[in-house]
């Protein structure tokens, strides 16, 4: 046996995917867009109805000014009391039913957003427990977790509520403007003269805010990653008394998201200030310009009462598209993350209709084993070796010489860079892995339980073991006489 002695594989403490289409493809936005637009299609048709009943909101809502100018008119005019009740009326009808309407919109979209984000987590999640060993040797549990919980919540704002705010006040602006000219196209034009600084500052902005918010994003990432690695390893940092440090660390990748959370949230902020600025310079201009006209007696007061009621309501979906599109930067940011992790290709892969190795009686075979975690630094080469069915083989090195990594290499964590590891005669290549791991036992370094019971977590590696088989293992492992002392046996529960 040749064996090369090396290091251990240096975890990369950087973000992001690992496969082959994390470039162009998952940060390209539209091609992002329509990725997601794929989970949306199931729920198209409650999607329709929601879209129907925005249209019945958006109607409710643009209706609302009109007639009370209509009031207001029947009110200057004398006599026209019944006329003014009237309106009253119209005016508590349709603001009933524009408020029943976002109510079932409201529920329909947060029921499609949690179901849809479930669909997408469970995906992700799934992806993950199949991503081979070395894409893990170089992601962090942390970062990995923050993409399964925040990015996938940042989506979830957006699909369950933003969405819908989204499209309500797009459809609001345009009804406003339709609406403005037809009541008085000159008083219109006055007043929608500001519209194009508007947009400009608006695209200013937001172009701004796609890049802050994945930064966020990023660094959210980040400071997880650190909590993770420093909570779960607890006991080696109090034993080499390295709190301080950890914590230290932690302040350092706080202080990173706090700063372009900052950074994100200032430039939110600076559209608040611009866009009241506008629309009181705007409602003072439609006063001067309404009040001009009335003189000639073009428009009525009435008339003017709508549009300044249509210029408050004109610059809040101005404001809300605006605050609605630094949230949609945040998703796509989340997104774009999530895709990176479900582009990362399984290296340790199943051939197609691979078929399981069963009943394996135990004969393997190193033949030409070459193999390294960085292909420049082989751990193992040219390695050769047979162990026969039955018999006992003990792997003596230092640290780094490929103990660990033989074990690995059977358990089909990883796949050899050249050579071929044989069981029973098949190229563990050549077979499902399922099948081989379901008949390998695997006393890791460090022991790992899950939470449950001590009888669930001896009955991990087979789920249809009976109470009897798992008393069996325990003993055979000269383990049932301490669990037995347990307080409550195996059914003692593991934190």
């Amino acid at each position: 046996m040749t064996q090369q002695k090396s290091e251990a594989p240096r975890v990369r403490l950087g973000f992001g995917g690992g496969g082959s289409h994390t470039g162009e493809t998952a940060r390209n936005t539209r091609s992002t867009v329509w990725r997601l637009f794929g989970y949306v299609r199931p729920y198209l048709i409650q999607l329709i109805l929601v879209a129907g009943f925005v249209i019945i909101s958006t109607y409710a809502s643009l209706a609302g000014p009109i007639l009370f100018g209509r009031a207001i008119d029947s009110a200057i005019t004398p006599g026209n009391l019944a006329q003014l009740g009237q309106i009253a009326i119209q005016m508590l009808i349709i603001f009933l039913i524009g408020a029943v309407a976002a109510l079932i919109m409201g529920i329909m979209m947060v029921n499609i957003g949690q179901h849809l984000i479930a669909d997408l987590r469970a995906e992700l999640f799934a992806h993950i427990q199949m991503l081979s060993m070395a894409y893990h040797d170089q992601h962090r549990v942390g970062d990995l977790m923050s993409r399964v919980t925040n990015d996938t919540e940042a989506i979830n704002r957006v699909l369950s509520d933003g969405l819908i705010q989204f499209i309500t006040n797009v459809l609001m602006l345009g009804g406003i403007m339709v609406a403005m000219f037809l009541l008085n196209w000159q008083l219109a034009i006055g007043t929608l003269i500001l519209l194009p600084l508007m947009v400009f500052i608006t695209i200013g902005v937001t172009r701004r805010s796609r890049v802050a918010f994945r930064e966020v994003q990023h660094y959210l990432g980040g400071m997880n990653a650190v909590m993770e690695e420093n909570i779960a390893g607890i006991r080696v940092v109090q034993a080499f008394a390295r709190a301080d440090d950890t914590v230290a660390q932690f302040e350092a990748q706080n202080a990173a998201n706090r700063r372009s959370g900052t950074k994100a949230d200032i430039i939110t902020a600076a559209l608040g200030p611009m866009f009241t600025t506008m629309s009181t310079v705007t409602i003072a201009a439609t006063a001067l310009l309404g009040g001009w006209l009335a003189l000639q007696g073009i428009v009525s007061v009435g008339v003017i009462a709508t549009f300044v009621v249509y210029i408050m309501n004109f610059f809040r979906p101005m404001r809300g598209i605006a605050m609605l599109y630094n949230q949609l930067q945040s998703a796509l940011a989340g997104a774009e993350r999530i895709f990176e992790v479900l582009d990362a290709p399984l290296v340790v892969a199943d051939k197609p209709n691979a078929p399981a190795l069963a009943n394996i009686q135990g004969e393997v075979t190193f033949a030409d084993v070459t193999f390294g975690y960085n292909p420049a630094k082989p751990v193992l080469k040219n390695v050769s070796m047979t162990a026969v069915a039955g018999q006992t083989v003990a792997l003596v090195g230092p640290t780094g010489a490929g103990k660990t990594t033989i074990i690995s290499l059977l358990s089909r964590f990883y796949d050899v860079d050249a050579g071929a590891i044989k069981v029973d005669g098949f190229d563990i290549r050549d077979v499902a892995q399922a099948s081989i791991r379901q008949q390998l036992g695997i006393v890791l370094q460090d022991t790992f339980l899950f939470s449950g019971t001590v009888l669930e977590n001896i009955r991990y590696g087979r789920l249809t073991a009976t109470d009897e088989e798992v008393r069996a293992a325990a003993k055979l492992a000269n383990a049932d006489w301490f669990i037995r002392r347990l307080p409550d046996g195996y059914r003692t529960q593991v934190s």
